[in-house]
């Protein structure tokens, strides 16, 4: 067990806290005799146990200290929007060489844009390569996480005699034409 599995979540003692309350509300209150009293005074207390673990989840970002989330996690999403920025950054480079070329731009201005268009093409591309890296890793991990299927037998298809078509082996009418196999 990891260590966030064998603690006990906010939310849970919110929740176990609504279930002691509407409890003990429906135990201590004798004039709620009736099933549907009950009912609806057990939900209300464990609704304002709900609304306890919402509030909760929303104020305690602004409490807790900030957390980074490092390039291994980066999502796919994130990936493509990195690379998104980098041909963005390319492509302002290669116009900036247009525009020295055609005489738009002096010569000190351009060696400043261009460092700085070029050392953010580099720490792009570094932080790409960290991501789909790790990626690449929590994919592999998940995929040798999985149950490798037993070994199969290997199953030849069936010949439908009407129309050639080749079927699954299973199969017992012809995907093309439907006739019986």
């Amino acid at each position: 067990m990891t260590s966030t599995e064998s603690h006990a979540r906010a939310w849970q003692f919110f929740i176990v806290l609504g279930l002691i309350g509407a409890t003990a509300a429906v135990w201590r209150e004798p004039r709620f005799t009736r099933p549907e009293h009950l009912v609806l005074l057990s939900l209300g207390i464990v609704a304002a146990a709900v609304a306890a673990v919402a509030m909760h989840r929303t104020l305690l970002p602004l409490v807790s200290p900030e957390q980074i989330v490092g390039d291994s996690r980066r999502s796919t999403r994130h990936l493509i929007a990195l690379e998104r920025e980098k041909r963005l950054v390319l492509r302002s480079i290669k116009e900036l060489e247009f525009d020295k070329a055609m005489g738009k731009v002096a010569d000190a201005d351009f060696d400043e844009m261009v460092g700085r268009l070029r050392q953010r093409a580099v720490g792009l591309m570094q932080r790409i390569d960290l991501g789909e890296a790790g990626l690449r890793d929590r994919i592999a991990k998940d995929l040798s996480g999985l149950k490798q299927p037993k070994a199969t037998r290997k199953v030849s298809a069936q010949q439908c005699a009407e129309c050639k078509t080749l079927n699954d082996a299973d199969a017992r009418f012809c995907k093309t034409c439907g006739a019986t196999l």
